[in-house]
């Protein structure tokens, strides 16, 4: 676990507070908790700002469908999208 769960507020209690501890003495670790936490709110309010479906979206979602090459799809393009969730999801991977 890390930095990114942490941010979220889900790193469990005795982790948390272990990592509490280090950020005290840590400087470069608090400037990147700032910055998850930052894109964490942004993350927050696009999703509360998402319109709600309704018949207007069944009728512009088919559409787009294979609208292009602008959209990114098949097996590289899931896979990709996966993988950035996960690194997100992860931190950046640095040990703390």
């Amino acid at each position: 676990m890390g930095l990114g769960v942490y941010a979220l507020g889900r790193l469990p209690g005795a982790e948390a507070d272990e990592l509490s501890a280090h950020l005290l003495g840590c400087p470069p670790c608090r400037a990147e908790l700032a910055e998850l936490r930052s894109v964490a709110e942004l993350l927050r309010r696009t999703i509360a700002q998402r319109p709600a479906s309704g018949p207007g979206h069944t009728r512009i979602v088919p559409a787009r469908k294979g609208a292009g090459r602008g959209m990114r799809t098949g097996a590289f393009g899931t896979r990709f999208s996966g993988g950035a969730c996960a690194y997100g999801s992860r931190g950046s991977g640095r040990s703390r």
